[in-house]
């Protein structure tokens, strides 16, 4: 790219903004700067230092190529102002964004509060170099605050002298600054410490920053803008590519508008997203339009779909296939175990390859389906290099539906993993991978119920519980992995704080007293328990270890139940997994 080095004075650009002619692509993130991060800004422009290069697009008003928006605040205290952007800023928006609201002060929170700030400069602490407290902010409801406005909401400016501070909403117009600072503050210091003051405000007002700026000609090259700016993102996140076409596509399909109905009117979409500003989920369904066409879904071959792949009747086809076919068959507990996305979705990708199977066949085979998803759950297929993963297992399960003598990789690897005895979960103990979760949709799918309650787990408030529980391993002075998801499994939380340190045998003696309390004999009750276990992937040789694990048991006594225990378990979860994907 041809990049334009330049400089423009900082303060002129925050007019620019305030006036509507500097403005930001749709792409942009939030503003995302808290309060200290704008005092630092100032600190650094007051004492002249470098705050890095700005990133430039000039554009022409009448002819902008992306959707573009005003600078956070502009329109809040600037009612009048219009669109007319001559500078859309790539990179530079926090930095711009927090000088603007430094000096325009709009009545908006900052990031981690709930009220808006207003910044200060202490001019005698900066006539005594000290600019770590020279610059300070105010929230807009403390007292503070309030003993410095006047009836009318305004400064009160012999209040400000008295205590010899300076509003930083002076440098909306530098001229009137100036008659400020020579007819009224300078006359509070003597004539060295005015200087010195007076030189350090001078460094601000004529503060110009560097930029790298983009000409006209860049107007008709968006795809190249938007992939520059994914790069250069400041924030330290990924820039979203959904928000980089909502830009692009502004023109053919309001995707942010058509994202908003989406999520008001469909009752299941709502429930996988959770919130309106999770773009995770339409953006799936672009990926999954993509796949769907057999294109690549790389973050840089998704910025070059057109409108052949998205469009109004294609959105709202997705939509329509997610609502009503995808997420009702997600959300049947003995399909695959999720009774809640938000907590028990072992993989979002999961979502967007099911939207694709969905797009591309109008019936897929279902039984297929399954296997493929149990064997990307259990084989942490979307841990890393998702888009590569998800883009070949697409194109290998389309082909498995047509030809049986096909088998998808990933379905293959796992079988043969599982049939030579070199795959093992007695290692995972990480919340949240795909394999610890994809173990408790196993007991979802099993309808399993609380120790205590006749009640299924689902849809209720859970812990996950220890079946050794750690307090009595420890108290016994038992060395042993009970991390292990081997050793956990899901109940009630109220059950779990009952069981708290009890050995095993105290509570499953306590599983059957409750039954018995039922008016079932010892015997009916024993066989209760053992059905309540046995969807925990706990069978009778386990339910006997389990009620002979008491406090009687020596150390190595109790050590030896746990290890038979775990190895156990184990093999009965990895008998359900190969049953699962065939």
């Amino acid at each position: 790219m041809n990049l334009q080095q330049g400089q423009m004075n900082l303060l002129d650009l925050v007019r620019k903004a305030y006036n509507g002619e500097c403005m930001l692509p749709d792409f942009q993130r939030n503003f995302v700067w808290t309060r200290y991060d704008i005092e630092e800004l100032i600190k650094s422009l007051l004492q002249g230092m470098f705050i890095g290069t700005f990133l430039i697009l000039e554009t022409n008003p009448q002819s902008v190529p992306f959707k573009v928006i005003f600078v956070e605040g502009a329109e809040k205290v600037n009612p009048q102002i219009c669109e007319q952007p001559k500078i859309l800023i790539l990179d530079g928006q926090q930095r711009l964004t927090s000088l603007f609201y430094a000096i325009y002060s709009p009545d908006i929170p900052l990031r981690n509060s709930e009220n808006p700030y207003a910044f200060f400069i202490d001019l005698e602490k900066l006539a005594v170099d000290n600019i770590d407290e020279a610059v300070f902010s105010w929230s807009k409801k403390w007292r503070e605050f309030k003993e410095i406005i006047d009836e009318n909401g305004d400064y009160n400016l012999e209040v400000l002298k008295a205590k010899k501070i300076l509003p930083l909403t002076v440098f909306k117009d530098i001229p009137e600054f100036y008659r400020l600072w020579f007819g009224e503050y300078k006359l509070l210091f003597e004539d060295q410490k005015a200087n010195k003051i007076f030189a350090y405000i001078d460094n601000m007002v004529k503060y110009n920053i560097f930029t790298l700026s983009l000409g006209l000609s860049y107007n008709d090259k968006p795809d190249e803008i938007a992939a520059l700016f994914e790069k250069i993102n400041r924030s330290g996140v990924k820039l979203s590519i959904y928000d980089l076409l909502v830009a692009r596509f502004y023109k053919f399909i309001r995707l942010r508008e058509k994202w908003e109905e989406v999520f008001e009117n469909s009752v299941n979409i709502k429930k996988l997203a959770g919130r309106i500003d999770n773009t995770t989920v339409p953006y799936s369904f672009i990926q999954a339009l993509a796949l769907a066409a057999d294109k690549n879904i790389s973050s840089r071959e998704m910025l070059k779909i057109n409108n052949n792949i998205l469009s109004d009747q294609s959105w709202a086809k997705v939509v329509d296939i997610t609502e009503n076919k995808v997420l009702p068959y997600f959300l049947q507990i003995n399909n695959f175990g999720i009774v809640d996305f938000e907590k028990w979705l072992p993989y979002y990708p999961i979502v967007t390859m099911m939207i694709a199977f969905f797009l591309k066949f109008d019936h897929p085979d279902t039984d297929k389906i399954e296997k493929w998803y149990w064997s990307a759950v259990f084989s942490e297929r979307y841990s890393g290099s998702t888009e590569t993963a998800m883009a070949k297992d697409f194109k290998e399960v389309c082909a498995w539906f047509n030809n049986n003598n096909f088998l998808p990789e990933v379905v293959e690897k796992l079988r043969n993993q599982l049939e030579n005895n070199v795959y093992t979960l007695k290692e995972v103990r990480r919340k949240g991978s795909s394999k610890y979760i994809g173990i408790f949709n196993l007991l979802f799918k099993n309808g399993a119920k609380d120790f205590y309650y006749p009640e299924s787990i689902a849809f209720n408030q859970l812990d996950d519980h220890h079946i050794f529980p750690v307090s009595f391993l420890k108290a016994k002075g038992v060395e042993v992995d009970f991390d292990s998801i081997m050793n956990r499994t899901l109940i009630f939380e109220n059950t779990n704080r009952s069981i708290s340190r009890r050995s095993p045998g105290d509570y499953i003696r306590k599983m059957i007293e409750i039954q018995k309390s039922k008016g079932l004999s010892e015997q009916e009750a024993e066989h209760k328990v053992k059905e309540i276990l046995k969807d925990h992937f706990i069978d009778e040789e386990m339910y006997l270890l389990l009620k002979n694990t008491t406090d009687n048991l020596t150390p190595s006594e109790t050590k030896e139940n746990f290890e038979r225990f775990i190895n156990k378990r184990e093999k009965l979860i990895l008998n359900e997994i190969k049953r699962l994907i065939g």
